[in-house]
């Protein structure tokens, strides 16, 4: 009679080996995005680690990123910053936690604690509380969705005084 005995610890020690093989590191990165050949994102990482291994493979950037979002001709119209970033490769979403700001061509600026970006559907959105920043104004709101350049964009439920331009003012009793 044979049998074989195996070490609980061996196995995890042999595992978190194999993990860490996986995992590709580099350090002061640069990813360009294109579509149709043409530059849609630049992201600039001081670390960045792949892993490749898993079934969903995905990038962190576990110390932060910057990043800027280009026009059809290839000038920045939005920058976005944050202290952590995730990228998954099969469902082309980018997450970005920790004091995330999103500036564009307008110098509107929005604060989150977390923001999507699904390029697939071309829009970025979060369901967390938002500051946007207006050259007049301050916008806050819980829940947001904007296109990728954050030029058009909905707050899901607005919160605090808002000023209605002159021209637009709300109709009484609307039959």
């Amino acid at each position: 009679f044979l049998s074989c005995e195996n070490n609980l610890q061996e196995i995890n020690d042999y595992n978190a080996i194999a993990d860490s093989l996986s995992v590709e590191r580099a350090r002061g990165v640069k990813i360009i995005y294109t579509d149709s050949s043409r530059r849609k994102a630049t992201i600039y990482a001081p670390l960045l680690e792949r892993h490749s291994e898993k079934e969903d493979p995905y990038t962190e950037m576990k110390e932060g990123l910057r990043a800027y979002f280009y026009d059809q001709n290839e000038k920045v119209n939005s920058k976005l910053k944050a202290d952590y970033g995730i990228s998954f490769e099969n469902s082309k979403i980018i997450t970005v936690k920790r004091n995330v700001s999103v500036k564009n061509i307008r110098e509107e600026e929005l604060e989150t604690e977390e923001l999507h970006w699904d390029q697939k559907k071309k829009i970025i959105y979060t369901e967390q509380f938002v500051k946007i920043r207006r050259k007049d104004e301050i916008l806050y709101g819980t829940g947001f969705e904007s296109n990728e350049t954050f030029t058009r964009y909905k707050i899901k439920k607005p919160e605090g005084k808002f000023s209605i331009p002159e021209g637009n003012e709300p109709i009484e009793n609307p039959q």
